[in-house]
């Protein structure tokens, strides 16, 4: 609903007294229990205050249970099924039926989020059948769609999406909008529980679509969450974290307490995708604390599965497999393997309870009757001569013999059904205790399967450790061989640079100086390639510093050495730099990125013999990165070479033999700077390589201030 209606009801209540002012409460609770379940519940708390006082049972019955309904949206299931039981105690009392069946609804509700799937079923059903027998509507969408649920827990997915769609109609066919998003949610969670992510994501998208246009937060929060999910499970970890973000600000906002764990425990998981362990067990702590307060076991059984994955990320498999079990023995002790046995005997004993009712009545019904009887026979007896009084008598007696002999073969069938009822219900339990030993012995072979593949992984770990260690000392040695043999060869090419630069100063024989020329430019890119594979070298333990990148000068500057080194006088630099870019990294990192780009494009366009050297030069950005371009005019790589480009960053075959380590060194320089590269092959005879490297905080300053 809309503020301006919460606005006019808080108006209203100003000057409201007595039941009046009760029940303009009830409809501010209704107003804000989702979005705003705080001051939901101050306006429930008056509303039963005022109720008692005017020793109004019918109020005290219906803000109980709304009091209940608004602990239950913050979270605080146990406060929730208190008030709502007390409820329905007193709604039985007075035998309203109405209240009979909002408080079934919400005490199934409860149970639903405390993982009694069974009591939540029975209270559901109860109310469902009580709404049909009475003709009633409103709620009925949610009752339907709290059965589905149930269903869904279950893994009886026919059953659910039976529900589930039957709640939607009846939704749509009451223009309740809150309750067609409620629907689009579990189905979207119903799908995704199947992996079946397309369709998950259309029924979450539709009640995105709709909640833009209401004030639910609550159902909102709940379609952002399943949003993330969908998006955690096709890989796409930053849309997921940005959908997780936006559904935790909305839980914290209205104080919804296991939707908050929820997200702590998604975006755990999240982390444990992405590597960032110790951040994941921060979330994890949180989310066990509130889970444990609200003594939501579902929560504590996704905190089990989550450590089992984080710890065997981590290497740590005697505390994996730890976690791993107790997730097994929680799993067990709440019966998921025989929950569909047991929800398929609600029904049957709903109707047990219906028969023995009825069988009741019947009962009474005949006791009733023979006294009408006994009166009738006594006025007889007072009124006609004794013979005509004994043949009426007995023919009274006659007839209702054969009414009680018809009534109680009525009665005997009902009790043989029972019986067999009853035999079906202990052959069921029988069938259960037979389920729960098999799980007991599959759960020991588990056990002793895990201890072999512990034993197994130590050896592994052992051998790779071994491995490890020698690649280590390999990789060192490697390390010092470059670093020594860079210094060695460095002494002397700078000599040959020298000396290069002193000849073409004194010779004067025109041959002679383009050989020193030739022989300068050689040893510059010797000199280059030295520094690029003493980088490599050094590059994983380099810091990675930060200055203001002047891209325009490092551009000319390198566009200088590379026209020199490769001997080219006519070169075409498109470049176009966004004026009010600012960018702070590492200088020499961005610099050999720049360098080796423009190199490698040059010699590709070299080794394609292309007539015009034309390279376009574009650096642009958004709100997170910054994007260079490389754009070779009128050369089109092939396929094959564009695959082995990019994903190896090595020499192609015969056409491009003229590349060096340059691709190699820009994408050391990438990752370090944690970024990313693409290759691109554009329509026209062009070829396009993209870079991106992500802003850094103070980058994002300067561009704010």
């Amino acid at each position: 609903m809309s503020q301006s209606k919460t606005d006019s009801l808080r108006s209203v209540l100003r000057n409201a007294e007595g039941e009046e002012r009760i029940n303009i409460l009830h409809s501010l609770i209704y107003e804000t229990w989702l979005n705003y379940p705080d001051s939901a519940l101050k306006y429930a708390e008056q509303a039963l205050i005022l109720s008692r006082k005017d020793d109004d049972t019918k109020n005290i019955s219906k803000s109980l249970r709304l009091l209940g309904g608004t602990y239950n949206y913050k979270g605080e299931f146990e406060f929730s099924l208190e008030y709502n039981i007390q409820a329905l105690e007193i709604a039985t009392q007075i035998n309203d039926s109405i209240l009979i069946h909002n408080a079934l609804n919400n005490i199934g509700f409860v149970y639903i989020s405390l993982g009694n799937y069974q009591n939540a079923l029975e209270y559901l059903m109860r109310s469902y059948q009580l709404k049909q027998k009475l003709g009633v509507v409103y709620g009925l969408e949610h009752t339907l769609n709290n059965i589905g649920l149930v269903y869904a827990q279950a893994h009886m997915l026919d059953s659910a999406i039976h529900y589930f769609n039957s709640g939607l109609q009846v939704a749509q066919a009451n223009h309740d909008i809150d309750l067609v998003i409620y629907s689009y949610n579990n189905m979207g969670n119903l799908h995704l529980s199947q992996m079946d992510y397309q369709k998950a994501g259309n029924y979450f998208k539709s009640s995105l679509s709709l909640a833009e246009n209401t004030e639910n937060k609550n159902w909102k929060s709940v379609a952002l969450q399943g949003m993330g999910q969908v998006s955690m499970s096709q890989g796409l970890y930053d849309s997921a974290n940005y959908y997780y973000d936006q559904s935790l600000k909305i839980r914290k906002e209205i104080s919804e307490q296991k939707g908050i764990a929820q997200i702590y425990l998604l975006q755990a998981e999240l982390l444990v995708l992405k590597g960032d362990t110790e951040k994941a067990l921060e979330l994890l702590t949180q989310c066990d604390s509130i889970a444990d307060k609200i003594k939501a076991k579902d929560l504590v059984l996704g905190i089990y599965r989550v450590r089992a994955e984080l710890y065997k990320k981590k290497g740590d498999t005697p505390l994996s497999n730890e976690f791993l079990k107790e997730f097994i023995l929680l799993k067990d002790s709440l019966y998921l393997d025989a929950l569909e046995r047991n929800l398929s005997l609600v029904p049957l004993k709903l109707e047990e309870n219906e028969n023995r009712l009825k069988l009741q009545e019947s009962e009474i019904a005949l006791k009733e009757k023979s006294f009408q009887n006994l009166v009738y026979i006594s006025l007889l007896i007072l009124v006609t001569p004794f013979s005509l009084l004994m043949i009426l008598i007995y023919q009274r007696n006659k007839k209702i013999n054969s009414t009680l002999k018809k009534q109680n073969d009525k009665v005997e069938a009902q009790k043989e059904e029972i019986e067999t009822q009853k035999e079906y219900l202990e052959a069921n339990l029988k069938e259960l205790e037979r389920a729960k030993n098999v799980i007991s012995q599959q759960k020991d072979e588990l056990e002793t399967l895990n201890q072999q593949l512990a034993g197994t992984v130590d050896k592994r770990n052992y051998e790779l450790k071994k491995v490890n260690e020698r690649l280590r000392t390999t990789s060192l040695e490697l390390d010092n061989f470059i670093y020594k043999s860079s210094h060695d060869i460095k002494g002397p090419i700078v000599r040959l640079i020298g000396i290069c630069n002193l000849a073409m100063r004194d010779v004067n024989d025109a041959k002679a100086l383009e050989y020193f020329s030739m022989l300068d430019k050689a040893a510059l890119r010797l000199n280059v390639i030295i520094e690029e594979l003493k980088l490599i070298s050094e590059l994983n333990e380099k810091e990675v510093e930060n200055s203001l990148i002047d891209f325009k000068s490092i551009v000319q500057e390198c566009f200088n050495e590379v026209a020199y080194i490769e001997n080219i006088k006519e070169f075409n630099l498109d470049v176009h730099i966004e004026d009010h870019l600012v960018y702070y990294s590492d200088e020499a990192l961005v610099r050999l990125i720049i360098f080796n780009m423009l190199q490698n494009s040059l010699q590709f366009m070299k080794s394609e013999q292309s007539k015009d050297y034309k390279i376009g030069f574009y650096i642009t950005d958004d709100a997170k990165h910054i994007h260079i371009s490389f754009k070779l005019f009128d050369l089109k790589l092939l396929d094959a070479e564009t695959s082995k480009l990019v994903s190896s960053f090595s020499k192609a075959q015969n056409e491009f033999e003229n590349i060096s380590i340059g691709l190699y060194t820009v994408k050391q320089c990438i990752q370090k700077l944690s970024g990313d590269f693409y290759m691109l092959l554009e329509e026209k005879e062009h070829t396009k390589f993209e870079i991106e490297l992500p802003k850094t905080l103070h980058s994002f300053s300067q561009k704010t201030d």
